[in-house]
């Protein structure tokens, strides 16, 4: 009976010890992405840095924050046209709430790139708190 005592204590310690190494290695990644808020992000004085919008076109169209690159997290060139950013740079993600740029900068630090944000609560926080968007120019 000793043993079998013994025997399960080896496994309830070994679970624990599997159950964390899992997360901790599942939430290595969103230990580098910097969420900032839509007011930090209009502090940023180094005007050097890629704002992407990781939306839909459609949803782009209807208003995006001023200067930002479109790149469509559901196109099919979506993986290629982000992997050409440069490694080095300060890289702003933003979507609609938080979902696709999140998984956008999971992507990117995956692939080895260093400085990434997210702009949290997306465009919809960004336009609650007042802050402008514009349009693309029509031809």
């Amino acid at each position: 009976m000793e043993r079998r005592n013994r025997k399960l204590i080896n496994m309830n310690r070994l679970f624990i010890i599997v159950t964390f190494l899992f997360f901790a290695c599942d939430n290595f990644n969103q230990s580098k992405i910097n969420f900032m808020s839509e007011s930090q992000f209009n502090e940023i004085i180094d005007p050097d840095f890629k704002l992407i919008d990781v939306r839909t076109t459609e949803e782009f169209e209807s208003g995006h924050i001023e200067n930002a690159v479109h790149i469509d997290f559901y196109s099919d060139s979506f993986q290629s046209k982000i992997l050409n950013l440069k490694k080095n740079s300060k890289i702003i993600l933003y979507c609609r709430t938080n979902n696709r740029s999140s998984k956008s900068a999971d992507f990117l630090l995956n692939n080895d790139y260093i400085d990434i944000s997210v702009i949290e609560g997306g465009i919809t926080s960004w336009v609650k708190n007042g802050n402008d968007i514009t349009y693309p120019k029509l031809d």
